[in-house]
């Protein structure tokens, strides 16, 4: 469902992956030429989840899982999936003031608590889908051979995806790759991507019947046939 802020949200109103799947759907809508639609969502973000300069939160977290309002619970799989929307649409800002706050901490993730045990854990690191999405969306023309490399990383995500939510973490990266920068490696990727189920599990994921976010699934269909 969506809230109240406009923020992507689990069926039953669970708000803890609530910046995954915006950014998700933020990235999706652009994809898809929805750019009016991307935008509305991208000020919602900026709004509601940059609670400072470069740092964000999984959601405000006035109701429910007050630990998403922590910004030591943002992990990578939420960050990755907002840089990957102002990607798209070309946000240079916001993807500069959270590569600023990343590089202070050596390019590790703000997560550092464990919101269920309430103890310290080690901080996620950078990975290179990040950075390829960075490369892209600032526009790092000059960054063109590392992408070469790079890209090679989505035949590894496809093979080693998760059913749960794995199509999320890298499909839209590989479509914004097949438009911005192309590589062969992308564009084998993406062959290999059409002969898996990837669609059907997250359509299965996002479903009621998984407390899913059901307004995902059209996105998703759309994804698919771009």
């Amino acid at each position: 469902m969506i809230d109240k802020l406009g923020l992507y949200v689990q069926a039953d109103g669970g708000n803890g992956d609530s910046a995954h799947r915006t950014g998700l759907a933020m990235a999706i809508e652009a994809l898809t030429g929805n750019t009016l639609q991307a935008e509305h969502i991208c000020e919602h973000v900026l709004r509601y989840l940059e609670v400072e300069p470069g740092f964000f939160v999984r959601h405000p977290a006035e109701h429910y899982e007050d630990w998403a309002g922590d910004p030591s619970n943002f992990s990578r799989d939420q960050a990755s999936r907002l840089i990957l929307g102002f990607a798209v649409l070309g946000k240079k800002d916001p993807i500069k003031r959270w590569l600023r706050q990343m590089a202070k901490r050596v390019f590790f993730h703000q997560n550092n608590m464990n919101p269920v045990e309430k103890k310290k854990r080690p901080r996620d690191i950078m990975a290179p889908g990040e950075w390829r999405n960075v490369i892209r969306g600032l526009g790092l023309w000059w960054a063109y051979p590392a992408l070469l490399i790079l890209d090679l990383f989505f035949i590894g995500d496809i093979y080693t995806r998760s059913k749960w939510d794995g199509a999320s973490l890298y499909v839209p990266d590989l479509k914004f790759a097949l438009k911005k920068y192309w590589t062969p490696a992308a564009w084998i990727a993406n062959k290999l991507n059409d002969r898996t189920p990837w669609l059907a599990e997250a359509l299965h994921n996002h479903s009621l019947e998984k407390n899913g976010c059901v307004e995902l699934q059209s996105l998703l269909i759309d994804l698919s046939k771009s």
